[in-house]
């Protein structure tokens, strides 16, 4: 008995991991634009940096996106050009912000004490709070497209990721890499917008 309780905690514990495997591989994407704006056709682009951008001391983490950025275009045709044959502007902003989750749960003793309802007595469980404190980064990345006739905003795409603090600072190069590919194509994949989009 005590053994197939073992067996079943442990697979409830692996699919939980297998779950979490899961979640973190999937960006939920929102995007915004202008319906009256024509995005057929347009498949020369050039990439903006904003000047917070270019002076940021993260290079590594700026040549990521960029990098992600041409190749994801590049595999769909887009066409990178000098900034005056561009027929859309690419900008990003990326942020990167330490958060806390603070969470109280019920624990309970099965063992002691008795209260009373309405017509009886029963047992009662009593209960003792537990704080908990999840530290994590939460991590977003915004794609605008600009119309450079007007240099207005005519799309923008934005994805957001929570990982443990712990688990951020211990990524790989690699691991980094892939996080920022798996964004930047996420958010592209939503771009150009369709109709009821």
């Amino acid at each position: 008995m005590l053994f197939s309780i073992m067996i079943h905690r442990l697979l409830v514990c692996l699919a939980g991991t297998l779950l979490l495997c899961s979640c973190a591989t999937h960006y939920s994407v929102a995007t915004d634009y202008d319906e009256q704006y024509t995005f057929a056709g347009k498949t020369t682009y050039a990439l903006i940096t904003p000047e917070a951008i270019k002076t940021t001391r993260n290079d590594l983490l700026r040549n990521r996106i960029e990098t992600a950025i041409h190749q994801q275009l590049a595999a769909r045709g887009f066409q990178q050009v000098d900034k005056a044959q561009a027929s859309i502007w690419l900008s990003y902003f990326a942020t990167a912000e330490k958060q806390q989750d603070i969470r109280t749960y019920q624990t309970y003793n099965s063992y002691y004490g008795y209260a009373r309802c309405y017509r009886c007595i029963y047992p009662v469980v009593p209960a003792a709070t537990e704080v908990q404190v999840v530290h994590y980064t939460e991590a977003t990345l915004m794609l605008d497209v600009i119309d450079p006739a007007s240099n207005t905003l005519k799309w923008r795409g934005s994805t957001s990721s929570k990982v443990t603090t712990a688990t951020a600072d211990s990524m790989s190069v690699a691991e980094r890499t892939a996080k920022v590919n798996e964004a930047v194509a996420a958010i592209l994949k939503q771009y150009p917008p369709s109709a009821g989009q």
